[in-house]
């Protein structure tokens, strides 16, 4: 097991700076089914992000675990104890990262957040619907990246969440017998739920601009 939650993450940074010519993949991208697949793809992370507050206010009852809180001593020393998995660091878009790399590194990212959230939930006292909302989000957004990824003749590595949840499930039970500590637990798992889902977010803004720089006005609000 590797250590979750440890450090933010970046993910998928579009520099809107270069002026270097547009790479031939991006520029087969420019169909309305990617460009629609893109903007569901935005409302689902933003639906996530507005509803992951409304989700830990219904689940996390102990009051020293806000969303915009400090971390105590004990809380860093639970995520020691919890010693759960991270998603690995997402790489900028570069020469050796087309789009096709950054949309895996989207799934493989939802794909953790959704075992994570699944796991916890399951062990946890008491699950609030508000926490199922969250998962068929992003179960919904995880067909859309796949329809993008369609489109790039790039698919996902072969999933292995299985081996992971049981894995999760092994080693947290113990630990979230404790009411306290199963609060942790749920906690983070919302809050870098939150930090990854602005990351995307920002992420699909970017590649919007990238492909359809003249969609019109409408649409361009409804990605902010």
């Amino acid at each position: 097991m590797h250590l979750f939650l440890g450090l933010p993450l970046t993910l998928c940074a579009l520099s809107l700076v270069s002026p270097a010519p547009m790479p031939a993949m991006w520029r087969d991208m420019q169909n309305p089914a990617f460009e629609n697949a893109l903007e569901n793809g935005h409302s689902l992370i933003s639906k996530i992000l507005n509803d992951t507050p409304a989700a830990h206010k219904a689940w996390i009852h102990t009051e020293s675990l806000s969303l915009d809180g400090n971390d105590s001593g004990k809380l860093q020393y639970l995520k020691e104890v919890l010693n759960l998995t991270t998603a690995p660091a997402l790489k900028p878009i570069s020469d050796s990262l087309n789009l096709g790399d950054c949309l895996g590194q989207i799934a493989e990212g939802l794909r953790l957040h959704q075992t994570l959230l699944t796991v916890v939930s399951n062990l946890a006292l008491v699950k609030p619907e508000e926490v199922d909302g969250l998962l068929y989000d992003i179960r919904d957004l995880l067909i859309q990246v796949k329809k993008m990824q369609s489109q790039t003749g790039v698919t996902s590595a072969p999933e292995t969440q299985e081996d992971l949840k049981s894995q999760l499930q092994k080693n947290l039970a113990p630990q979230l017998e404790d009411e306290y500590t199963s609060q942790v637990a749920a906690h983070l798992v919302l809050l870098h739920l939150r930090d990854f889902s602005q990351d995307v977010s920002r992420s699909f803004r970017s590649m919007h601009s990238i492909l359809f720089p003249d969609s019109d006005s409408q649409t361009t609000v409804a990605l902010n």
